[in-house]
């Protein structure tokens, strides 16, 4: 099921896993942008590569100038390993998406573990 809101694009997978769940942000610089900002549908297929992933529990992107900021809430056995997977898959689903080279400019690591569900 893909969520739109305006502005972000998010997809919510139903198939749980038995590793610890982390949630990782990203800003995301694209260099195949021009210095714009990209839309809705240049992410759009960035979101459901990264949610077809194993592991990946949802996803959601942000357009910005020249990049995006990416949400991907995906289970690994340490934030390091979080950390590498969301980094991976944030660059390798923008060269999917035909933006060419992405440079991850910031991250951050959060644990779920304990954290109550809505």
């Amino acid at each position: 099921m893909i969520v739109e809101v305006p502005h972000m694009l998010r997809h919510i997978a139903t198939a749980p896993s038995a590793a610890t769940v982390w949630v990782a942000q990203l800003q995301v610089g694209l260099a195949g942008v021009g210095g714009r900002s990209p839309t809705e549908d240049d992410v759009e297929p960035i979101v459901e590569r990264m949610c077809r992933t194993q592991g990946v529990r949802d996803a959601a992107v942000v357009p910005l100038e020249g990049g995006m900021a990416v949400a991907v809430r995906l289970a690994a056995d340490d934030a390091t390993a979080a950390l590498q997977r969301a980094r991976r898959l944030a660059i390798s689903s923008a060269r999917y998406a035909g933006f060419g080279q992405a440079t991850v400019r910031r991250t951050r690591v959060i644990s779920t573990h304990g954290a109550g569900t809505a």
